[in-house]
C-alpha cells in the first residue's frame, strides 16, 4: 500500500486530542501509526512537510444542510436587508428582471433585525412583485413570508388545515403571508424545486458540486445532512460518487424538511449515503422552541425584556415574549410549542425503528429536550441522537445522560442568538448552549454547524465552545465553556459518533486517514485550514490546484 509521512509539526493525536510535535504515518487509507518529535520517524514513500503547521483529525458536521446551503448562491441574498421597506424595495428591483410566472426568493432574510420584527404582508409582496410568487426565508430556516401568488402555489389558503398555528391568519381568516415550521417547509421545497426544474440537472449538480467543495475546503471531511425529502436523496446519492466527502442525510416527508413521513414504507431503502438510513423528528421550532421555566424566571424575563425595549427604543423583545403560546403548570411557566403529543411521537418513533430507521430528534427548549429524552428511552432504538439542546436545565441533562444518546450542538449560535437569550432572560432559569454541563453529566456531545443557519466553519465553531464569547466581548453562561481537547473531540469523534462512526474522526492507529493541516493552532483566529485529506488522499486543495 501507498505510504505517506506528515512530519515536522504538531499533532492532535490520541482519543483525547492534545498536541505534541511529532509525526503520523498514512498506510492507504487508514493511520498506521503515530510519532513524537523524539521518536524516529517511519519510512514512507512521500512526506507531507507540516511546515510547522498543526495535524488534527477531519471535522465531522453531523448536522449541515449541504442541499439547502446549495441553493443560496441561485436565490437573492437577502442578509442586508434590514426592514420590511428595503425588502419590498428589493423585490420591485429584482421583479424587473424576472420573468411574469418566475419565483422570486430571498435567502438568509435576519427577520428578528427589523424594527419591530415587522413583515410585509401578502399584499405588500403582491404589490411589489407584480404578481409574481415571492418568498423570504429567514436564515432560521423554520419561518418565512410569502406573497399571494406565493401562497396560491403552495396551496395555503383560508380553508387549509393548520393545527399547529404554522399558517398567521388576519382577522377574517385570511393568510397574512407569514407562515411558520411544518408550514414553511412545504413553502421552501415548493419554491426549490421550481428553481431546479429552471436551473436543470447539470446547474443543481454544479450547485452541489461547489457546495461540496466549500465543506472540504473547512476541513470537513464528514457531513450529515438533517431532514432530506425523498426526490433529493437521489441527488444526494449521485453527489456522493463525485466528491471524497463523506456523505450521508436523513430522510424528511416529501413535502419539506420540517416534517417527517407518515410511514417508513414510503421511504427509499438504505443506506442513505455512508450512514444507515435515518430519520428526522422536528420535536420544537427555533423561535418557538418548547420551554418550561419556573415562574421567577418568567418575570426576570419580562423584566429584561421591558429594559431591552427601553434601551433599544424597539418593542422586538417584548413582542416576542407576547407571541409566546404559554400555560401555567404549577409554579413553572411552559411556552407549548411542542410538535407532537409525547404518546403519539412514541408510537412514530417506535414505527421508524421498528424498520431500521435512526431516529433524529430536533429538540433546542428543554420541554423538547425532555420529551425526546423520554421517547428515546421509552423505544431504546439501536442508535439515535438529539439535535441542537440549546436550552436546559439539570433535570433534562440528567434525562439525556440516562437515555445515553449523542447530543449534536451548535455554540456557533452563540454571538448570533446568545444576545437574545440574555435579552430574554433565558440564561437564568436555564441553562444556555449548555455544554460543559453536558459533559459534566455525561452525555456525549458533538458540535456541528447547523449550516446555513448557522456559521459552516468549525474552527470557528470549536472557538466559541471554549470562548463563549458575544458581540460585545461578554461571555454567555462562561460556566458552559469546555477545554480545547473537549472541543476538538467533539468536532472530530463526536461528530463521527453521531452519524454513526464510533472510533472514527481520530488521529489513532486503525482510524480512517481523514485529516486536517492548520496553518497554526487551531484556537488562534489567525489559523487557516491549509488543506484537507479523506482517506489517505489530499481532497483540498484539489491536485490540479495545489
Amino acid at each position: 500500500m501507498h505510504t505517506l509521512l506528515f512530519r515536522n509539526g504538531t499533532v492532535w493525536s490520541g482519543v483525547r486530542p492534545a498536541p505534541q510535535p511529532g509525526w503520523l504515518l498514512v498506510r492507504g487509507d487508514r493511520i498506521a501509526s503515530c510519532g513524537t518529535a523524539h521518536e524516529p520517524e517511519a519510512a514512507a514513500e512521500a512526506i507531507v512537510d507540516l511546515e510547522g503547521g498543526h495535524l488534527l483529525p477531519g471535522f465531522c458536521d453531523a448536522h449541515s444542510h449541504l442541499s439547502v446551503g446549495a441553493w443560496l448562491p441561485a436565490v437573492e441574498d437577502g442578509r442586508a436587508l434590514r426592514s420590511a421597506d428595503e425588502a419590498l424595495a428589493a423585490v420591485r428591483a429584482v421583479a424587473a428582471a424576472k420573468a411574469p410566472d418566475a419565483w422570486i426568493v430571498f435567502g438568509r432574510v435576519d427577520l428578528d433585525r427589523w424594527p419591530g420584527s415587522r413583515v410585509p404582508t401578502a399584499a405588500d409582496l403582491d404589490d411589489a412583485s407584480a404578481g409574481r410568487p415571492v418568498l423570504l426565508i429567514d436564515l432560521t430556516l423554520h419561518r418565512g413570508v410569502l406573497s399571494n401568488e406565493g401562497l396560491r402555489r403552495c396551496e395555503i389558503g383560508r380553508d387549509t388545515h393548520d393545527a399547529l398555528g404554522d399558517i398567521v391568519r388576519g382577522r377574517r381568516g385570511e393568510a397574512t403571508g407569514l407562515v411558520w415550521e411544518r408550514v414553511f417547509g412545504r413553502a421552501l421545497y415548493t419554491a426549490l424545486r421550481a428553481i431546479a426544474a429552471d436551473a436543470g440537472e447539470t446547474g443543481v449538480d454544479g450547485l452541489l458540486d461547489r457546495e461540496a467543495q466549500a465543506h472540504l475546503r473547512l476541513g470537513i471531511t464528514r457531513v450529515h445532512e438533517p431532514g432530506v425529502p425523498p426526490d433529493v436523496h437521489a441527488r444526494l446519492a449521485a453527489l456522493a460518487t463525485r466528491t471524497p466527502l463523506r456523505l450521508s442525510w436523513s430522510a424528511s416527508a416529501h413535502a419539506g424538511l420540517l416534517e417527517p413521513p407518515d410511514d417508513p414504507r414510503v421511504l427509499p431503502p438504505g443506506p442513505y449515503g455512508e450512514a444507515p438510513a435515518s430519520v428526522k423528528f422536528f420535536l420544537d421550532g427555533a423561535q418557538r422552541c418548547a420551554l418550561c421555566l419556573p415562574a421567577g424566571a418568567v418575570l426576570t424575563s419580562l423584566g429584561r425584556a421591558l429594559r431591552a425595549a427601553l434601551v433599544a427604543r424597539d418593542v422586538a423583545p417584548l413582542a416576542m415574549l407576547a407571541a409566546q403560546r404559554t400555560r401555567l403548570d404549577g409554579l413553572h411557566v411552559h411556552m407549548a410549542w411542542e410538535r407532537f403529543d409525547e404518546r403519539v411521537l412514541r408510537k412514530r418513533v417506535e414505527a421508524f425503528a421498528g424498520a431500521d430507521f435512526i431516529p433524529r430528534l430536533h429538540a433546542i427548549g428543554n420541554a423538547a429536550v425532555a420529551q425526546a429524552a423520554r421517547t428515546l428511552a421509552a423505544v431504546h432504538p439501536h442508535h439515535a441522537t438529539i439535535e441542537h439542546v440549546l436550552l436546559a436545565r439539570p433535570e433534562e441533562i440528567a434525562l439525556l445522560a440516562a437515555c445515553g444518546r449523542v447530543v449534536s450542538t451548535q455554540p456557533g449560535f452563540i454571538p448570533t442568538h446568545g444576545p437574545a437569550m440574555r435579552a430574554l432572560g433565558l440564561d437564568v432559569g436555564l441553562r444556555a448552549v449548555p455544554l460543559g454541563s453536558l459533559l459534566r453529566g455525561g452525555v456525549a456531545i458533538a458540535i456541528s454547524s447547523d449550516h446555513p443557519c448557522g456559521p459552516l466553519d468549525p474552527l470557528h465553531n470549536l472557538r466559541l465552545a471554549v470562548s463563549r464569547r458575544l458581540p460585545d466581548g461578554s461571555k454567555l453562561a462562561e460556566a458552559e465553556a469546555i477545554t480545547r481537547g473537549e472541543a476538538l473531540h467533539a468536532a472530530t469523534a463526536g461528530g463521527a459518533a453521531a452519524v454513526g462512526f464510533a472510533g472514527e474522526g481520530t488521529l489513532a492507529a486503525g482510524a480512517a486517514a481523514d485529516l486536517v493541516v492548520c496553518s497554526g493552532d487551531p484556537f488562534a483566529e489567525s489559523s487557516r485550514v491549509a488543506s484537507t485529506w479523506v482517506a489517505g488522499r489530499r481532497a483540498w486543495p484539489p491536485p490540479a490546484m495545489g
